[in-house]
């Protein structure tokens, strides 16, 4: 995360392009995202770190938008080599790139279940707790996921998919020969073990999951217009 001097300049360059926190009780907090657990989100508010438990918020609406130009800069002997990203703190799980940092995802188990059909036989599908995520972007947003893996992983085992919504739960499409089918994504390496996911072509509103292929976790979000 960066440091708080660098986060008040950069929230002082942005305008009209804050994070927005909304809260079960109706309430609205708009500041810039710092980071967050799952039980504990942190919110910059009026140049102030503030604490907002995760049970209490309802959805976090993530501001996007390139920062305003700053004044023009003396001349340099030569540019500084750009720095390695080292991805996310946690290996072996996406996070959504923001402006201020890596955003966790919201993480659920799935659970399979059978899509309809005689008797209960229909294709299996896997279903999520709770129709609709916390974690939101907005249509048009530029979506990167960056995950950071232990030495010999294989970023092509992640995968993103569609979920439909019903009542009280999201559930993966069925697909053609019994397997949910997913999404094309563009993979691109960007540091040692640290990768660049990234979707294919612009996603409708809705609600997804990032899910490796190996395991149920699935790291879910959702895009509004």
């Amino acid at each position: 995360m960066l440091g708080r001097i660098i986060i008040i300049a950069v929230v002082l360059a942005v305008s009209g392009n804050a994070d927005t926190l909304r809260m079960r009780d109706g309430s609205v907090v708009n500041g810039t995202f710092l980071g967050g657990t799952s039980y504990d989100i942190r919110f910059l508010v009026n140049d102030e770190v503030q604490h907002y438990a995760r049970a209490n918020v309802a959805e976090i609406v993530f501001g996007t938008g390139a920062a305003s130009s700053a004044a023009p800069e003396a001349p340099r002997a030569a540019a500084p080599a750009p720095p390695v990203d080292p991805g996310p703190d946690i290996a072996g799980a996406p996070f959504l790139r923001g402006s201020n940092g890596y955003i966790p995802l919201e993480r659920e188990i799935g659970t399979m279940s059978r899509g309809g059909g005689f008797y209960g036989m229909g294709a299996p599908v896997y279903r999520i707790q709770g129709s609709r995520s916390p974690v939101r972007v907005r249509q048009g947003d530029r979506l990167v996921f960056v995950v950071r893996l232990s030495s010999g992983g294989d970023p092509r085992q992640f995968q993103l998919y569609p979920l439909v919504s019903r009542m009280g739960y999201r559930q993966t499409q069925p697909g053609m020969g019994g397997t949910p089918q997913p999404l094309p994504v563009n993979i691109r390496k960007i540091s040692d073990s640290v990768y660049e996911i990234t979707p294919a072509r612009a996603l409708y509103p809705g609600e997804y999951a990032v899910s490796p292929a190996s395991s149920n976790e699935s790291y879910c979000f959702g895009v509004d217009y």
